[in-house]
């Protein structure tokens, strides 16, 4: 069952957020999670990780996968997805190699779009998938448009996405993403969508409203039989 919470600020939505992470996996020890990247759901992965520390959760069977990544992009380069899911969860939380799924933004895109699809369906559908709204209303880096795919591809970045606040700590221009499609996300058997950030108020609005539209991806999360939203109240003190 969908529902939205609204909390009285970023660190309320990030403790909120946190007791689902955990409480997923604590339910199932061989959870698989998609995460989601950027300062959304930053806050979140750090009380995630203070809360595993201090209740000796055993992630040990837990899959971890990356969400999108910015095309072109060493993983190391600080603005990365890679980097950020490696030094705010992996690392700190002793996460093994092979519990982690995530492409190569280095490599050839439609061969790593291809490997992506084939493993991920070796897997069972994600206990949780963690989603931030963009600018412009896009999921992962499923960009407005016409038409959204259903899986992993890659994909132009619209004007919007190009000032994302990730890109800043990179010198290399960047004009694409590649991302896990709508259709993958539908897959998973929770969405936690988390909103933030006073730029995002007309996506939130949008996705408040009555229309489900490919002109702003994220309501299509209206469809979803079981949808968490957690939204910073703070900064949206007129919706």
């Amino acid at each position: 069952m969908s529902k939205t919470i609204w909390s009285e600020g970023y660190e309320e939505m990030s403790r909120l957020a946190a007791g689902l992470l955990a409480d997923t996996v604590r339910q199932n020890p061989h959870a698989v999670m998609v995460l989601a990247t950027g300062h959304s759901p930053l806050l979140t992965y750090r009380y995630f990780v203070e809360r595993v520390k201090r209740e000796q959760i055993d992630l040990g069977g837990v899959t971890f996968i990356k969400l999108d990544e910015w095309m072109g992009l060493r993983p190391e380069d600080p603005a990365t997805c890679e980097y950020f899911i490696r030094t705010e969860l992996l690392e700190p939380l002793g996460i093994r190699e092979e519990q982690f799924l995530h492409v190569d933004p280095t490599g050839d895109g439609g061969a790593e779009c291809a490997r992506f699809r084939e493993a991920y369906l070796t897997l069972p559908a994600p206990d949780l998938v963690i989603l931030g709204i963009g600018k412009n209303g896009h999921l992962g880096l499923n960009e407005p448009g016409e038409s959204l795919s259903a899986v992993s591809h890659v994909i132009p970045l619209a004007e919007k996405t190009k000032t994302h606040e990730m890109l800043t700590h990179t010198a290399c221009p960047v004009t694409h993403g590649i991302t896990m499609g709508i259709g993958e996300l539908f897959r998973g058997q929770e969405i936690l969508l988390l909103a933030d950030g006073e730029e995002k108020r007309e996506a939130l609005a949008a996705f408040l409203g009555d229309e489900i539209t490919t002109a702003c991806p994220v309501t299509l999360l209206k469809l979803h039989p079981n949808c968490t939203t957690i939204v910073n109240g703070k900064d949206f003190p007129d919706l």
